[in-house]
């Protein structure tokens, strides 16, 4: 059965600190809750009242995080009847629920098996925008347009889930790395990317290696999404190791 999350629910947090998808959707409600039209969350159970499966939908865009053992034909016809832009989950998942992956990447994990970071001057007034120009540029998924990424990622800030660490040169925003989601459990790393004429020093390596140290001091597991390409030998040097692979599945030929 699957019913809609309309108040904290505690066993539906403490499911979602299962996985790097969980804490997506656990940092979505932890900042949002049940006050938005636009953000909703659900979960699946069995006939014991078992959590299965949670799900968020934002702005159309679904996020599953999901058991070995779930109802994959119940889930596959909710997620078709909710009239998704995009869903995104881990690949087992999604082939038992039966969708083609549109693109597809792996879960990275930071071990703290690397050198300590090297000092990164760092921007304190920087302005989100100044990210959002460096990612944009980088094509990373899910970036989208500026101002509804702008509100996202304003609120989230101010909800004290996400948080970002932008590097300073010759007075401008070299490069950045971002907490996107944070709950107690866990934090998901991502928008990391350097300015085209600031690459070849470490900036991007160092920025995301102190969110890792930071996070693994705090007890956290410090995950990231990165593509199925080179990039992942990027993130093994610095001390990360693949624990899982994600899929994004698309009602749309362009996603990033």
């Amino acid at each position: 059965m699957i019913k809609l999350i309309q108040s904290r629910d505690e066993a539906f947090l403490r499911f979602c600190d299962r996985d790097v998808f969980g804490t997506r959707i656990k940092a979505y409600f932890l900042s949002y809750s049940t006050e938005f039209d636009f953000v909703k969350f659900w979960v699946q159970t069995d006939d014991l009242g078992n959590i299965t499966a949670a799900v968020c939908r934002f702005d159309g865009n679904i996020t599953v995080s999901a058991q070995d053992i779930f109802d994959a034909d119940e889930l596959h016809a909710f997620l078709s009847a909710s009239g998704y832009i995009t869903i995104q989950t881990d690949s087992k998942t999604a082939k038992k629920i039966g969708f083609s992956p549109s693109l597809s990447g792996y879960v990275v994990r930071f071990t703290g098996k690397t050198e300590k970071p090297k000092p990164v001057e760092l921007k304190k007034d920087y302005e989100l925008k100044e990210i959002y120009d460096i990612i944009k540029k980088e094509n990373l998924v899910g970036v989208g347009e500026y101002l509804p990424w702008l509100s996202d990622t304003k609120h989230r800030i101010n909800s004290g889930v996400t948080d970002a660490l932008v590097a300073e040169s010759n007075f401008e925003a070299a490069g950045c790395a971002m907490k996107l989601f944070e709950t107690d459990e866990a934090v998901l790393l991502g928008a990391v990317a350097t300015k085209p004429q600031y690459r070849g020093r470490g900036i991007a390596g160092n920025l995301v290696k102190m969110l890792g140290f930071d996070a693994i001091g705090k007890g956290k597991r410090a995950e990231l999404l990165c593509k199925r390409d080179s990039i992942v030998e990027f993130y093994k040097s610095i001390g990360f190791e693949i624990v899982d692979e994600w899929s994004i599945i698309s009602n749309e030929t362009e996603i990033f």
